[in-house]
């Protein structure tokens, strides 16, 4: 096999997929909107667009006298512009919290409470709970941008798009879609706690010398093995191993209380090394300050990493120049149309980044192995697969290929051969294992985009644990911000940067095709992006903060509170206090907190009931189980 040329990063304005793209923002977004918004400028600048009343004249839909901060009619909202180079016609972004027709205020933990991220997050905590940072606002930042890259990429298409509109709501509907699909699931119901919910205990564990750390084990062997010589009663290891593996799916896992039991009667150092001779996964909770001196924060890297092969090295390939679009019958109307995606991705992150470029307008096609994913037949089902598989991976197309094998590296050419981009989430080092790198790829399509998603970024500090979200989160800092309710720090067990970091893939991706489409990239073009990645974009704020004040802790969330009748979450400046909420009825407080302009909704205990709410019904489709629709809109 031919080794692959160094690959250059893409770091000169020259160079950049949003060179000569000039960008107006309104001068003090509404603060609900201000994180989100924070997101789009930092990743537009870092791909290389220009900001700011020296950037031009603008030509969009707007111009940069109406595009202003609204509280009218529609809800607090925001309007961005982004005008191609050369003072070209450009795209309006409107961005709002709440869907069209919602005035209601908004803020970050009321976005938690409507849309179920609160409850999701509260099934391993007692009870709705909100994170301990601006997870929905980070998220619709990066659904916002997605939607400025591909209108971006659209007008080079010569598919002019005037406007686009993405909601914080939407996006946080279309990013939990596994959750509502399960929840909703028509074959069997979901078995998750129900109020009271049942609380046990789970990691992150505690030693006997104070370290609280996470566990992980992706087969039951390691599991068995780790807990049986940690002293775990049998029967006890074999109770707690489905619940386990099943605990990022659910958002629950009530653990059997002797395995926290077993964990503190050992110190840490003598776990680590129980657990390198099981093959069990362990790792310590790590602080926001030990974060920081990570050399990936200290030098600011960038989400992804766009990457070139120059024209003038490698194995003697010439690419050819980017083929015109071929015809689409599906959804002519989208900015992706007529592109081609063929994924070999598991689990969420690749799965929803594919799903993404999908309902953009891409075809995609799935490589699975032989017999299909086996995540296909993981309860609950709906129409005989498995809701949350159907979430993620509804309309695409299969193909069977065992890619251990010859004939099947040679299917997977044959596949890639009429694409645009090929994205997989195997584990460092298989694709040249496999003989499906960048470099093998590129003989069957040279001007394939190459995409890698991975856990950990292409080159870490040092030796990581394995590559899960919890894991992630532990060492990453993530779980520092997000506490038990008795101040503990602890991962969620909500996929926060798997889904986070799907959405990050998408967005790499669509800055490839941007970079190819507009010229910026000659060579043949890798991205890379990362769960580790994702945490620096969700953290980025508070990482920052430890610069002037070290040890800073998150923002305060707002109050959640029971009222007379039921649950609200009302912004942070509300106040009030739980005692004088409990005197009233929701509607009576709500009514009151809206008038004088505070943010305040009622807590969605019960997921399922998200598709049934008259003001976010019109957001999902239904067949077989509930799923929601896309979150921007294009005209």
């Amino acid at each position: 096999m031919t080794s692959a040329p160094p690959l250059s990063p893409l770091t000169t304005s020259e160079a950049l997929p949003l060179d000569g793209h000039l960008v107006h923002l309104p001068p003090a977004p509404p603060a609900g909107l201000a994180t989100a918004t924070e997101v789009i400028r930092d990743h537009l600048t870092r791909l290389g667009a220009r900001f700011g009343p020296d950037a031009g004249p603008w030509h969009g839909g707007g111009s940069p006298h109406t595009a202003h901060d609204r509280y009218g009619t529609t809800g607090p909202e925001t309007v961005i512009g982004l005008g191609g180079p050369h003072h070209s016609r450009g795209t309006d972004l409107t961005l709002r919290g709440w869907p069209t027709g919602d005035p209601t205020p908004f803020d970050e933990t009321t976005a938690q409470a409507a849309t179920g991220l609160m409850a999701l997050h509260g099934r391993a905590n007692g009870g709705p709970r909100p994170l301990g940072t601006d997870y929905l606002s980070t998220l619709a930042g990066t659904v916002a941008t997605q939607a400025l890259l591909a209108a971006a990429l659209s007008g080079l298409r010569s598919t002019p798009v005037r406007s686009a509109r993405v909601s914080v709501a939407e996006a946080a509907l279309f990013s939990l879609g596994p959750y509502v699909a399960a929840a909703t699931a028509g074959d069997q119901p979901e078995e998750v706690p129900t109020p009271p919910y049942r609380r046990a205990a789970r990691p992150p564990f505690r030693s006997a010398d104070g370290v609280r750390f996470e566990v992980e084990a992706l087969e039951v062997q390691p599991w068995r093995d780790f807990w049986k010589a940690a002293g775990a009663p049998a029967k006890d290891i074999a109770n707690s191993w489905r619940a386990f593996a099943a605990r990022s799916s659910r958002a629950a896992s009530p653990l059997i209380t002797t395995l926290a039991q077993c964990a503190a009667r050992h110190r840490y150092a003598d776990l680590q090394l129980l657990a390198e001779r099981t093959g069990m996964g362990i790792c310590a909770l790590r602080t926001l300050a030990d974060r920081r001196a990570d050399s990936d924060v200290r030098y600011d890297d960038d989400p992804w990493e766009l990457r070139e092969l120059p024209r003038d090295e490698g194995d003697g390939l010439t690419p050819r120049p980017y083929a015109a679009s071929r015809p689409h019958t599906g959804f002519p109307q989208l900015p992706l149309g007529g592109l081609r995606i063929v994924e070999s991705t598991r689990h969420v992150q690749g799965p929803l980044a594919t799903s993404v470029l999908q309902a953009l307008g891409a075809h995609v096609v799935r490589i699975e192995q032989p017999g299909g994913d086996p995540a296909r037949g993981a309860a609950p089902s709906a129409g005989g697969v498995s809701a949350r598989f159907t979430a993620l991976n509804a309309g695409k197309e299969v193909r069977e290929i065992d890619i251990r094998t010859a004939a099947g590296r040679r299917a997977v050419a044959e596949t890639v051969a009429e694409a645009d981009v090929f994205l997989h989430t195997w584990a460092p080092g298989e694709a040249a294992r496999l003989r499906l790198d960048e470099a093998d790829l590129a003989r069957a399509r040279p001007g394939l985009i190459y995409a890698w998603a991975s856990a950990w970024d292409r080159a870490p500090d040092g030796p990581r644990p394995p590559g899960t979200d919890p894991m992630v989160q532990a060492w990453s800092g993530v779980a520092d911000t997000v506490r038990t309710p008795d101040g503990n720090p602890a991962p969620s067990l909500v996929t926060l940067l798997d889904t986070l970091g799907g959405h990050l893939a998408a967005e790499s991706v669509l800055a490839a095709l941007l970079a190819r489409e507009s010229g910026a990239a000659r060579g043949r073009l890798r991205v890379d992006s990362s769960l580790l990645g994702a945490s620096r974009v969700l953290l980025r704020p508070l990482l920052r903060g430890l610069d002037e004040s070290p040890g800073t802790p998150p923002t305060a969330p707002g109050l959640v509170a029971p009222t007379a009748d039921g649950l609200i979450a009302v912004g942070a400046d509300a106040g009030t206090t739980p005692a004088e909420l409990a005197a009233a009825p929701s509607a009576t407080w709500l009514k009151r907190f809206h008038a004088a302009g505070v943010p305040a909704r009622e807590v969605v205990t019960d997921i399922a009931s998200l598709p049934q709410d008259p003001a976010l019904s019109a957001y999902f489709t239904h067949d077989g189980c509930a799923r929601p629709t896309p979150p921007w809109s294009f005209s």
